[in-house]
Protein backbone atom coordinates (compact mmCIF):
# COMPACT_ATOMS: atom_id res chain seq x y z
CA UNK A 1 0.00 0.00 0.00
CA UNK A 2 0.78 3.51 -0.39
CA UNK A 3 3.67 4.60 2.17
CA UNK A 4 5.09 8.37 2.34
CA UNK A 5 8.26 7.61 3.21
CA UNK A 6 8.95 5.50 0.04
CA UNK A 7 6.96 8.25 -2.32
CA UNK A 8 9.90 10.88 -0.15
CA UNK A 9 12.93 8.74 -1.31
CA UNK A 10 11.45 8.97 -4.53
CA UNK A 11 11.59 12.65 -4.49
CA UNK A 12 14.66 13.13 -2.51
CA UNK A 13 16.65 10.38 -5.47
CA UNK A 14 14.55 10.83 -8.53
CA UNK A 15 12.35 14.10 -8.95
CA UNK A 16 14.62 16.42 -7.36
CA UNK A 17 17.69 16.30 -9.46
CA UNK A 18 15.72 15.55 -12.09
CA UNK A 19 13.81 19.50 -12.08
CA UNK A 20 17.57 20.77 -12.39
CA UNK A 21 18.83 18.27 -15.66
CA UNK A 22 15.02 19.46 -16.56
CA UNK A 23 15.58 23.56 -16.18
CA UNK A 24 19.06 22.83 -17.98
CA UNK A 25 17.70 21.36 -21.09
CA UNK A 26 15.62 24.40 -21.82
CA UNK A 27 18.01 27.63 -20.67
CA UNK A 28 21.00 27.32 -22.26
CA UNK A 29 22.44 30.33 -19.83
CA UNK A 30 21.40 27.90 -16.92
CA UNK A 31 23.22 25.10 -18.49
CA UNK A 32 26.10 27.05 -19.01
CA UNK A 33 26.88 29.17 -16.14
CA UNK A 34 25.59 27.08 -13.57
CA UNK A 35 28.04 24.46 -14.36
CA UNK A 36 31.02 26.90 -13.98
CA UNK A 37 30.03 28.84 -11.17
CA UNK A 38 32.01 28.38 -8.27
CA UNK A 39 33.25 29.77 -5.16
CA UNK A 40 29.86 31.96 -4.86
CA UNK A 41 30.61 35.23 -2.08
CA UNK A 42 26.90 35.58 -0.16
CA UNK A 43 25.92 37.63 2.46
CA UNK A 44 22.59 36.91 4.06
CA UNK A 45 20.02 38.20 1.48
CA UNK A 46 22.16 39.27 -1.10
CA UNK A 47 25.66 38.70 -2.80
CA UNK A 48 28.78 41.08 -3.04
CA UNK A 49 30.23 41.27 -6.25
CA UNK A 50 33.03 43.68 -7.25
CA UNK A 51 32.68 45.51 -10.34
CA UNK A 52 35.21 47.41 -12.71
CA UNK A 53 33.31 50.50 -13.90
CA UNK A 54 36.67 52.57 -15.59
CA UNK A 55 40.09 51.31 -15.85
CA UNK A 56 43.29 52.95 -14.73
CA UNK A 57 45.11 55.51 -17.34
CA UNK A 58 48.61 55.66 -16.02
CA UNK A 59 49.83 53.79 -18.94
CA UNK A 60 51.92 55.85 -21.37
CA UNK A 61 55.44 55.87 -23.30
CA UNK A 62 58.11 58.72 -21.90
CA UNK A 63 60.49 60.66 -23.20
CA UNK A 64 62.39 60.59 -19.42
CA UNK A 65 62.83 58.30 -16.80
CA UNK A 66 59.67 58.75 -14.66
CA UNK A 67 56.88 56.50 -14.50
CA UNK A 68 53.20 57.94 -15.15
CA UNK A 69 51.57 59.23 -11.97
CA UNK A 70 49.98 56.32 -10.29
CA UNK A 71 46.20 55.65 -10.42
CA UNK A 72 43.78 52.96 -9.24
CA UNK A 73 40.98 51.26 -11.74
CA UNK A 74 37.76 52.80 -10.52
CA UNK A 75 35.52 50.10 -8.82
CA UNK A 76 32.37 49.23 -7.00
CA UNK A 77 31.46 47.13 -4.94
CA UNK A 78 27.71 46.26 -5.63
CA UNK A 79 24.70 44.21 -4.50
CA UNK A 80 23.15 41.64 -6.28
CA UNK A 81 19.72 41.03 -4.50
CA UNK A 82 18.52 37.50 -4.32
CA UNK A 83 15.32 36.69 -5.28
CA UNK A 84 12.50 34.92 -5.27
CA UNK A 85 12.95 33.41 -8.33
CA UNK A 86 10.69 30.31 -8.60
CA UNK A 87 8.50 29.39 -6.07
CA UNK A 88 6.60 25.90 -7.01
CA UNK A 89 3.54 23.19 -5.41
CA UNK A 90 2.77 20.06 -6.99
CA UNK A 91 -0.78 18.70 -5.37
CA UNK A 92 -1.49 15.19 -5.41
CA UNK A 93 -4.78 13.07 -4.43
CA UNK A 94 -4.48 10.28 -1.47
CA UNK A 95 -6.73 7.53 -3.88
CA UNK A 96 -4.28 8.29 -6.97
CA UNK A 97 -1.34 7.60 -4.89
CA UNK A 98 -2.57 4.21 -2.66
CA UNK A 99 -3.88 3.31 -6.27
CA UNK A 100 -0.62 3.47 -7.59
CA UNK A 101 1.19 1.66 -4.83
CA UNK A 102 -1.23 -1.44 -5.82
CA UNK A 103 -0.35 -1.21 -9.17
CA UNK A 104 -3.55 0.29 -10.51
CA UNK A 105 -2.74 3.22 -12.38
CA UNK A 106 -0.94 3.40 -15.75
CA UNK A 107 1.61 5.68 -14.50
CA UNK A 108 2.90 6.48 -11.44
CA UNK A 109 0.81 9.86 -9.75
CA UNK A 110 3.98 11.05 -8.56
CA UNK A 111 6.09 11.15 -12.00
CA UNK A 112 3.20 12.47 -13.83
CA UNK A 113 3.18 15.53 -11.77
CA UNK A 114 6.75 15.59 -11.95
CA UNK A 115 6.60 15.82 -15.98
CA UNK A 116 4.17 18.51 -16.42
CA UNK A 117 6.03 21.06 -13.24
CA UNK A 118 9.02 20.02 -14.74
CA UNK A 119 7.99 21.85 -18.62
CA UNK A 120 6.54 24.99 -16.40
CA UNK A 121 9.46 25.19 -14.22
CA UNK A 122 12.30 25.08 -17.19
CA UNK A 123 9.90 27.47 -19.05
CA UNK A 124 9.48 30.00 -16.35
CA UNK A 125 13.73 29.66 -15.45
CA UNK A 126 14.21 29.76 -18.96
CA UNK A 127 12.70 32.87 -19.49
CA UNK A 128 13.52 35.26 -16.48
CA UNK A 129 17.15 34.63 -17.08
CA UNK A 130 16.74 36.06 -20.80
CA UNK A 131 14.47 39.05 -19.94
CA UNK A 132 15.13 42.45 -18.46
CA UNK A 133 14.17 41.51 -14.65
CA UNK A 134 11.03 42.94 -14.71
CA UNK A 135 8.33 40.24 -14.67
CA UNK A 136 6.67 42.17 -17.84
CA UNK A 137 5.06 39.07 -19.78
CA UNK A 138 2.99 41.65 -22.12
CA UNK A 139 0.82 45.03 -22.61
CA UNK A 140 -2.88 45.00 -22.91
CA UNK A 141 -3.67 46.10 -26.16
CA UNK A 142 -6.38 48.56 -25.54
CA UNK A 143 -8.48 49.35 -22.51
CA UNK A 144 -11.06 46.68 -21.22
CA UNK A 145 -14.62 47.22 -19.57
CA UNK A 146 -16.17 44.07 -17.64
CA UNK A 147 -14.41 42.15 -20.71
CA UNK A 148 -13.18 38.29 -20.33
CA UNK A 149 -11.33 39.06 -23.74
CA UNK A 150 -7.71 40.73 -23.41
CA UNK A 151 -5.67 41.46 -26.24
CA UNK A 152 -1.89 41.60 -26.08
CA UNK A 153 0.75 42.75 -27.37
CA UNK A 154 4.59 42.99 -26.59
CA UNK A 155 7.65 45.00 -26.92
CA UNK A 156 10.38 41.98 -27.05
CA UNK A 157 7.81 39.64 -29.11
CA UNK A 158 5.44 41.02 -31.59
CA UNK A 159 5.29 37.86 -33.61
CA UNK A 160 3.79 35.84 -30.31
CA UNK A 161 2.93 38.44 -28.08
CA UNK A 162 1.18 35.54 -25.63
CA UNK A 163 4.61 33.59 -25.93
CA UNK A 164 4.46 33.23 -22.13
CA UNK A 165 0.86 33.26 -21.79
CA UNK A 166 -1.10 29.21 -21.09
CA UNK A 167 -4.34 28.57 -19.88
CA UNK A 168 -4.69 28.02 -16.37
CA UNK A 169 -1.60 31.26 -15.55
CA UNK A 170 -2.94 33.36 -13.05
CA UNK A 171 -2.05 36.84 -13.97
CA UNK A 172 -2.12 40.33 -12.63
CA UNK A 173 -2.29 43.46 -14.48
CA UNK A 174 -0.85 47.11 -13.47
CA UNK A 175 -1.28 50.61 -14.93
CA UNK A 176 1.99 51.89 -15.39
CA UNK A 177 0.91 55.28 -15.27
CA UNK A 178 0.21 55.01 -11.36
CA UNK A 179 0.67 51.74 -10.17
CA UNK A 180 -2.85 50.57 -10.06
CA UNK A 181 -3.94 47.39 -9.36
CA UNK A 182 -6.18 46.66 -12.57
CA UNK A 183 -6.67 42.61 -12.83
CA UNK A 184 -5.96 40.77 -9.79
CA UNK A 185 -4.91 37.18 -9.56
CA UNK A 186 -7.47 36.08 -12.49
CA UNK A 187 -6.77 32.79 -14.49
CA UNK A 188 -6.43 32.36 -17.78
CA UNK A 189 -8.91 29.75 -19.52
CA UNK A 190 -8.22 30.20 -22.78
CA UNK A 191 -5.25 31.22 -25.41
CA UNK A 192 -6.31 32.30 -29.04
CA UNK A 193 -2.54 32.73 -30.09
CA UNK A 194 -3.80 33.89 -33.83
CA UNK A 195 -5.65 36.86 -32.56
CA UNK A 196 -3.33 37.63 -30.11
CA UNK A 197 -6.11 37.36 -27.28
CA UNK A 198 -6.63 35.42 -23.82
CA UNK A 199 -9.82 34.86 -22.17
CA UNK A 200 -10.07 35.38 -18.35
CA UNK A 201 -11.98 33.63 -15.99
CA UNK A 202 -14.02 36.38 -15.12
CA UNK A 203 -14.80 40.00 -16.41
CA UNK A 204 -12.40 42.49 -15.89
CA UNK A 205 -11.93 46.52 -15.75
CA UNK A 206 -7.59 47.48 -17.24
CA UNK A 207 -5.91 50.45 -19.19
CA UNK A 208 -4.37 50.27 -22.05
CA UNK A 209 -0.95 49.14 -22.43
CA UNK A 210 -0.76 47.93 -18.75
CA UNK A 211 1.30 45.65 -18.02
CA UNK A 212 0.62 41.58 -17.45
CA UNK A 213 2.45 39.85 -14.73
CA UNK A 214 2.71 36.25 -13.47
CA UNK A 215 0.70 36.63 -9.86
CA UNK A 216 2.34 38.25 -7.22
CA UNK A 217 5.07 39.31 -9.23
CA UNK A 218 5.50 42.85 -9.78
CA UNK A 219 7.84 44.84 -8.25
CA UNK A 220 8.83 48.46 -8.59
CA UNK A 221 12.31 48.20 -7.31
CA UNK A 222 15.21 46.09 -6.34
CA UNK A 223 14.65 44.02 -3.04
CA UNK A 224 15.58 41.20 -1.86
CA UNK A 225 12.99 38.59 -2.04
CA UNK A 226 11.00 40.56 -4.51
CA UNK A 227 10.43 40.29 -8.11
CA UNK A 228 12.18 37.97 -10.66
CA UNK A 229 15.37 36.83 -11.45
CA UNK A 230 17.67 39.97 -13.22
CA UNK A 231 18.04 38.29 -17.09
CA UNK A 232 20.37 38.84 -20.18
CA UNK A 233 18.27 41.71 -21.42
CA UNK A 234 18.56 43.84 -18.51
CA UNK A 235 22.42 43.35 -18.48
CA UNK A 236 22.89 44.02 -22.27
CA UNK A 237 20.90 47.31 -22.32
CA UNK A 238 22.77 51.58 -22.43
CA UNK A 239 20.37 52.40 -19.49
CA UNK A 240 18.78 50.89 -16.26
CA UNK A 241 16.38 48.09 -16.35
CA UNK A 242 12.61 49.09 -15.78
CA UNK A 243 13.22 48.19 -11.69
CA UNK A 244 15.71 50.21 -11.12
CA UNK A 245 19.37 50.72 -11.23
CA UNK A 246 21.43 47.19 -12.21
CA UNK A 247 23.12 46.15 -8.80
CA UNK A 248 22.50 49.84 -7.58
CA UNK A 249 24.54 51.21 -10.12
CA UNK A 250 22.28 54.36 -11.91
CA UNK A 251 23.39 54.80 -15.07
CA UNK A 252 23.46 58.99 -14.79
CA UNK A 253 25.72 58.37 -12.23
CA UNK A 254 27.86 55.83 -13.71
CA UNK A 255 27.89 56.49 -17.52
CA UNK A 256 29.72 53.78 -18.08
CA UNK A 257 27.70 51.35 -16.65
CA UNK A 258 26.00 50.45 -19.76
CA UNK A 259 26.29 47.61 -22.48
CA UNK A 260 25.83 48.35 -26.20
CA UNK A 261 22.82 48.63 -27.96
CA UNK A 262 22.16 48.73 -31.99
CA UNK A 263 18.78 49.69 -32.69
CA UNK A 264 16.97 50.92 -35.55
CA UNK A 265 14.10 52.40 -33.73
CA UNK A 266 11.72 49.70 -34.13
CA UNK A 267 12.22 49.59 -37.98
CA UNK A 268 13.14 46.07 -39.16
CA UNK A 269 16.60 46.29 -41.08
CA UNK A 270 18.25 43.94 -43.68
CA UNK A 271 21.21 42.16 -41.26
CA UNK A 272 24.80 42.56 -42.36
CA UNK A 273 27.82 41.27 -41.00
CA UNK A 274 29.73 44.67 -40.90
CA UNK A 275 26.48 45.17 -37.96
CA UNK A 276 27.85 42.06 -35.64
CA UNK A 277 31.49 42.91 -36.75
CA UNK A 278 30.83 46.51 -35.28
CA UNK A 279 28.76 45.00 -31.82
CA UNK A 280 32.28 42.81 -31.31
CA UNK A 281 34.56 45.38 -31.99
CA UNK A 282 33.10 47.42 -28.97
CA UNK A 283 32.63 44.99 -26.67
CA UNK A 284 36.44 43.87 -27.16
CA UNK A 285 37.87 46.80 -25.84
CA UNK A 286 36.66 45.52 -22.44
CA UNK A 287 36.45 41.71 -22.57
CA UNK A 288 36.07 39.18 -24.94
CA UNK A 289 33.15 37.99 -26.34
CA UNK A 290 32.39 34.08 -26.19
CA UNK A 291 29.27 33.70 -27.39
CA UNK A 292 25.70 34.78 -29.50
CA UNK A 293 22.41 33.99 -28.83
CA UNK A 294 19.96 34.40 -31.39
CA UNK A 295 16.54 33.63 -33.06
CA UNK A 296 16.33 31.07 -35.31
CA UNK A 297 15.05 33.56 -38.45
CA UNK A 298 18.04 35.22 -37.70
CA UNK A 299 20.71 32.26 -38.06
CA UNK A 300 18.79 31.53 -41.00
CA UNK A 301 19.09 35.04 -42.12
CA UNK A 302 23.31 34.87 -40.66
CA UNK A 303 23.42 31.66 -42.91
CA UNK A 304 21.85 33.01 -46.10
CA UNK A 305 24.51 36.21 -46.01
CA UNK A 306 27.66 34.11 -45.39
CA UNK A 307 27.42 30.89 -47.01
CA UNK A 308 29.14 31.78 -49.99
CA UNK A 309 31.60 33.12 -48.19
CA UNK A 310 34.99 31.15 -48.87
CA UNK A 311 35.84 31.00 -44.90
CA UNK A 312 32.36 29.75 -44.45
CA UNK A 313 32.33 25.72 -43.45
CA UNK A 314 29.33 23.52 -42.57
CA UNK A 315 30.59 22.37 -39.58
CA UNK A 316 29.00 23.35 -35.99
CA UNK A 317 30.66 24.64 -33.03
CA UNK A 318 29.72 23.86 -29.70
CA UNK A 319 29.31 26.51 -26.79
CA UNK A 320 28.92 24.26 -23.90
CA UNK A 321 26.76 21.29 -24.64
CA UNK A 322 24.94 23.10 -27.32
CA UNK A 323 25.68 22.94 -31.16
CA UNK A 324 26.03 26.82 -32.84
CA UNK A 325 26.61 28.22 -36.09
CA UNK A 326 30.07 29.47 -35.98
CA UNK A 327 31.14 33.31 -36.80
CA UNK A 328 34.71 34.09 -37.68
CA UNK A 329 36.48 37.08 -36.10
CA UNK A 330 39.71 37.93 -35.49
CA UNK A 331 41.26 34.49 -36.04
CA UNK A 332 38.27 33.11 -33.57
CA UNK A 333 35.02 31.31 -33.71
CA UNK A 334 32.34 32.86 -31.87
CA UNK A 335 29.39 30.65 -31.82
CA UNK A 336 25.66 31.78 -32.43
CA UNK A 337 23.75 29.71 -30.47
CA UNK A 338 19.83 29.68 -31.10
CA UNK A 339 17.84 30.22 -28.05
CA UNK A 340 13.98 30.11 -27.69
CA UNK A 341 13.28 32.89 -25.59
CA UNK A 342 15.53 35.59 -27.97
CA UNK A 343 12.86 37.98 -28.60
CA UNK A 344 12.54 39.15 -32.14
CA UNK A 345 15.02 40.05 -34.45
CA UNK A 346 17.60 40.22 -31.86
CA UNK A 347 21.20 39.13 -31.21
CA UNK A 348 22.17 39.22 -27.82
CA UNK A 349 26.28 38.37 -27.25
CA UNK A 350 28.92 39.21 -24.65
CA UNK A 351 31.45 37.42 -22.30
CA UNK A 352 30.16 34.75 -20.63
CA UNK A 353 33.07 34.91 -18.15
CA UNK A 354 31.11 38.28 -16.59
CA UNK A 355 28.13 36.62 -15.61
CA UNK A 356 27.37 34.85 -12.46
CA UNK A 357 24.37 32.64 -11.25
CA UNK A 358 24.42 33.50 -7.19
CA UNK A 359 21.90 30.94 -5.99
CA UNK A 360 21.74 29.74 -2.02
CA UNK A 361 22.20 26.36 -2.79
CA UNK A 362 24.49 24.19 -5.24
CA UNK A 363 21.92 23.11 -6.94
CA UNK A 364 19.77 26.24 -6.72
CA UNK A 365 16.32 24.04 -5.89
CA UNK A 366 15.21 23.50 -2.14
CA UNK A 367 12.19 21.23 -1.25
CA UNK A 368 10.24 22.45 1.76
CA UNK A 369 10.22 19.48 4.27
CA UNK A 370 7.12 17.54 5.67
CA UNK A 371 6.05 16.56 8.56
CA UNK A 372 8.33 16.69 11.73
CA UNK A 373 11.18 18.01 9.18
CA UNK A 374 11.15 14.61 7.68
CA UNK A 375 10.45 14.64 3.62
CA UNK A 376 9.02 16.42 0.97
CA UNK A 377 5.14 15.40 0.99
CA UNK A 378 2.87 17.42 3.44
CA UNK A 379 -0.85 15.83 3.69
CA UNK A 380 -3.22 18.38 4.11
CA UNK A 381 -5.38 19.11 7.20
CA UNK A 382 -8.11 17.08 6.94
CA UNK A 383 -8.05 15.85 3.25
CA UNK A 384 -6.56 12.24 1.84
CA UNK A 385 -4.29 14.93 -0.12
CA UNK A 386 -0.84 15.78 -0.41
CA UNK A 387 1.39 18.58 -1.60
CA UNK A 388 5.09 19.02 -2.72
CA UNK A 389 6.44 22.74 -2.72
CA UNK A 390 9.58 23.92 -3.48
CA UNK A 391 11.43 26.99 -4.29
CA UNK A 392 14.73 28.75 -6.13
CA UNK A 393 16.29 31.57 -4.54
CA UNK A 394 18.81 33.05 -7.25
CA UNK A 395 19.62 36.17 -9.65
CA UNK A 396 22.18 36.62 -12.25
CA UNK A 397 25.01 39.24 -11.60
CA UNK A 398 27.19 40.76 -13.91
CA UNK A 399 30.55 41.99 -13.53
CA UNK A 400 31.88 44.25 -16.54
CA UNK A 401 28.07 45.29 -18.40
CA UNK A 402 30.01 47.08 -21.28
CA UNK A 403 31.20 43.35 -21.62
CA UNK A 404 27.55 42.63 -23.50
CA UNK A 405 25.72 44.16 -26.79
CA UNK A 406 22.40 43.76 -28.20
CA UNK A 407 21.73 44.00 -32.18
CA UNK A 408 18.14 44.80 -32.04
CA UNK A 409 15.45 45.65 -35.18
CA UNK A 410 16.70 42.49 -37.68
CA UNK A 411 14.17 42.13 -40.24
CA UNK A 412 13.20 38.12 -40.03
CA UNK A 413 11.28 37.89 -43.23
Amino acid sequence: MFDISNADKLFEDYVAPGLEVEIASESKLWDRLGRTTKGLTLGGKAAKQKVLIRPSQAARASNNSSYPTAQESTPEETIVYLKRALMFALKFDGFALEAAAKGGTVEDPILFEKTGINITIKNVVARQLMMDGSGRLCQANGAGSSSQTLTVDSPYFKNEPTKFLEVGRVIDAYDPSDDSHDIDSIAITAVDKANKQVTLASAQNWADDCWIYDEDVFNKTEAAGKGEMMGLLGIAYDDNPPTGALQGLDVSTYPEWKAFRYHNSGTPRDLSEELILQALDDVSDFAIPTFMLSTKAVRRKLFTLLKDYREYTEKGVMWGGWAGFPFYYDGRIIPIVVDNYVPDGMIIGGDEKKLTIYSLTSSGIVWEKGISGQGILKQVAGKNEYTAEGHIFANMGVSLRRGFFRIEDIKES
